[in-house]
């Protein structure tokens, strides 16, 4: 885990510290002169460079970003009648990716759902306790269920369009890939089989058949004209294995260009900086950098939805608040392709 930037100050005030004991000494006993001990202590500030190399970069991508993000197109609104289906790996996922999105559509007339892959229950921090037992994890995806229906209720969205599927939290990439047939068990719950009521196919197996089916199913009736899916580029294999589903799903149905793609676990730290500064312009997350973002301007009442939506995941603001609060900004970002363009094949380059 990257070292908080407090501390990391502290170690370079202790480095500094030691250097300039050092030269001292060094001065006093054998008369080095003033160039020496710059020298060494512009060693000690590589050294610190080298050592922090990867926050420096945060930082230094995200003012430059920030400064960019302006001038990125903006997303076209949906109009009256047309469907928004957000499909969230995770309670919480839903918020800080398109809580705006939800609440601006919604106003518009639009109509939309939420499909919620997991419950949530592989976040073994969240329950409270170091080793949790595995009734606790249970235990820990009911609240968070609950806690995602308080957070749609407060953006607006009906509770008929709050679809859970219940499969495995920190699961799903096995699931679709090397159980796609076999059920998988979950290391942290202990299922195998799709067990939280309020979920849409309880006893379904943990296979990459049955979510597949189950998504299908989910997208199919509601006929959204856009879907919000998380891009592969995502750092969290929940996230890439739901857009590997879906992108499966949309493919059969051949809705591909349906497909609006988001990124949470974008690296580097991000977003930054940590904390509610609504202010501030969401910039795009360094593992996608190279994507064709579109952003979706937030007014004053999309951004106090989104912050009490994301206030409502209180299982999830005691632990990463900061982190989740610091996607409460002026705007939220989509991309039209999964991955940047240059890397697409020649014949599809000139899609849309």
């Amino acid at each position: 885990m990257a070292m908080e930037p407090s501390r990391r100050w502290l170690w370079l005030a202790g480095l500094l510290f030691v250097v300039l004991g050092i030269n001292e000494a060094l001065r006093i006993w054998w008369r080095f002169d003033m160039l020496e001990r710059l020298l060494a202590l512009l060693l000690a500030l590589t050294i610190w460079a080298f050592i922090n190399g990867r926050w420096i970069f945060a930082y230094y991508y995200a003012l430059r970003s920030a400064w960019l993000t302006g001038k990125l197109p903006l997303e076209a609104p949906l109009a009256e009648g047309e469907g928004l289906l957000v499909v969230a790996p995770h309670p919480d996922d839903e918020t800080l990716a398109a809580a705006g999105q939800i609440d601006l559509a919604l106003r518009r007339g639009a109509r939309v759902r939420i499909v919620w892959l997991t419950s949530g229950d592989g976040f073994d921090l969240a329950s409270g306790k170091a080793a949790p037992p595995q009734e606790e994890m249970r235990r820990l995806a009911l609240k968070r269920m609950a806690e995602a229906r308080r957070a749609a209720e407060i953006l607006g969205v009906a509770e008929a369009e709050q679809v859970f599927l219940g499969y495995p939290d920190l699961g799903l990439l096995r699931v679709f890939s090397s159980h796609y047939y076999l059920p998988y068990t979950s290391p942290h719950t202990g299922l195998d089989s799709v067990s939280y009521p309020g979920c849409r196919s309880l006893g379904a197996p943990y296979t990459g058949e049955s979510l597949e089916a189950d998504l299908a199913a989910a997208i199919e009736e509601f006929a959204p004209s856009r879907v919000l899916v998380p891009s592969p580029l995502d750092a969290h294999p929940d996230h890439q294995a739901a857009a590997f589903v879906t992108m499966r799903v949309m493919g059969k149905m051949r809705r591909q260009q349906a497909l609006r793609y988001y990124i949470v676990h974008g690296g580097y730290e991000y977003p930054l900086p940590k904390g509610l500064h609504p202010h501030l312009l969401l910039y795009p997350p360094p593992r996608g950098r190279r994507l064709p973002w579109l952003q979706t301007a937030l007014d004053e009442e999309a951004q106090e939805k989104k912050l009490a939506a994301a206030r409502a995941h209180a299982s999830q603001t005691r632990l990463i608040g900061k982190f989740m609060l610091a996607f409460v900004r002026r705007s939220e970002l989509s991309s039209r392709l999964p991955i940047p363009l240059r890397e697409l094949p020649d014949e599809l380059r000139q899609l849309d």
